[in-house]
This record gives structure tokens, C-alpha cells and sequence, in this order.
């Protein structure tokens, strides 16, 4: 059976310990591998092109921009 690669997994979570928590998780899963994680959407926008992930993990009440417009930026500007 051919190996396939690792679901690429994005974090976005003001606060630190949970940030942490779930970096800690995704990449102690098998198949999963986290790309990066950060503070804020702002920082995400910045971070996430240089490795694009399949997936992100965003919390939606973020403080500046929130969760949700964050996401819809991401789709627009990755739609793959």
C-alpha cells in the first residue's frame, strides 16, 4: 500500500496554551502535520502562504480580525 502524505494542518488561536496544546496534538497524530501556528488571523495571513496547509484550525473570536473573515480572505487568495 503506497505511504501518503501527512494532512497539513494550520493553527490560528490567541491564546498561548491552547495554541500550543493543539500544535502538540496534530503533530503527535499520525497522518497529520502542523504547518504552522499563530497568534492572529493578521499573522496567518502573513505566515500561512509560505506553506500551505490543507486544512486550518482557526478559532473565530480573535482579537483584530476574527476567525471567520480570516478564512474567507485565505479561500479567496488559496482556492486549492
Amino acid at each position: 500500500m503506497p505511504e501518503t502524505a501527512p494532512i497539513r494542518v494550520a493553527i490560528v488561536e490567541d491564546e498561548r496554551d491552547i495554541r500550543e496544546s493543539l500544535t502538540f496534538l496534530v503533530n503527535g497524530t499520525s497522518d497529520y502535520s502542523c504547518t504552522g501556528s499563530y497568534r492572529s488571523m493578521e499573522e496567518a495571513l502573513v505566515g500561512i502562504p509560505r506553506q500551505l496547509p490543507d486544512v486550518v484550525l482557526s478559532d473565530i473570536g480573535l482579537p483584530g480580525m476574527n476567525g471567520i473573515e480570516g478564512i474567507r480572505l485565505l479561500k479567496e487568495r488559496h482556492p486549492d
